[in-house]
């Protein structure tokens, strides 16, 4: 880990009905996933960043401004991120074999 890495929190929030052992091993298949997803560790936090930014600039745009070739970044940063999000929301819950209702991973910086 170098030292420019930006340390984060990561909580498994409504996930009622497991144990603090489901719940700590569903919150490390989500953290590995997720820094598989996005590169690293250390870009877990930036690239959160970036992708909030991004949706922030992107949020009053129409379908048509948003698919101008100006805002390709822009949406290849959103979907770096939602797709690396959703892969391990995936590969953390699925293990658990049932409805997760509200269950959500909440990151924190």
């Amino acid at each position: 880990m170098s030292e420019t890495t930006q340390p984060y929190t990561l909580k498994l929030a409504n996930a009622i009905g497991l144990s603090a052992a489901e719940r700590s091993a569903a919150e490390l298949r989500f953290r590995m996933a997720l820094e598989s997803g996005v590169g690293g560790r250390e870009f877990v936090v930036p690239t959160l960043q970036a992708c909030m930014l991004a949706r922030s600039l992107t949020s009053q745009l129409s379908p048509e401004e948003l698919a101008h070739a100006d805002h390709d970044a822009e949406r290849e940063v959103i979907a770096l991120w939602e797709n690396a999000e959703d892969k391990a929301i995936l590969f953390a819950l699925k293990p658990l074999n049932r409805d997760m209702g509200e269950a959500r991973f909440e990151i924190g910086a």
